[in-house]
């Protein structure tokens, strides 16, 4: 429940084969990369930005910002995803290990973040 000029940030999974391979597979369903429980991300509840936009006007909200973000390098969040699997790591210590950047002017591959006023 937003006041209007309140502000809704999210973050959140894009609907595209990366994604997929990365969330459904690799992060829920290969026991060596494994770091979400079965079922935390389900293919029908990915959305493109668009989408995502077009359902919160629904609801009052204007979208002003989407941001791509992703690992510098993506063999960093493999290791950083196997290191985690194995215990030597915390949820917590992925984000320096892997080096998160953000993309704001490339499609969002995989994840993105982004906010929006209620209107």
């Amino acid at each position: 429940m937003l006041k209007p000029g309140g502000v809704l940030m999210y973050d959140t999974v894009n609907r595209t084969p990366l994604s997929r391979l990365v969330y459904l597979g690799a992060f829920q369903g290969i026991p060596m990369t494994r770091i979400m429980p079965p079922g935390r991300h389900a293919a029908k509840r990915l959305r493109p930005p668009a989408e995502l936009i077009e359902i919160m006007a629904r609801h009052g909200l204007r979208n002003e910002d989407v941001c791509g973000f992703k690992p510098k390098d993506p063999r960093r969040l493999l290791t950083a995803a196997r290191a985690r699997r194995r215990g030597e790591i915390t949820d917590e210590e992925i984000t320096s290990m892997v080096d998160f950047v953000l993309t704001p002017d490339g499609r969002p591959l995989v994840t993105y973040l982004g906010y929006a006023r209620k209107c």
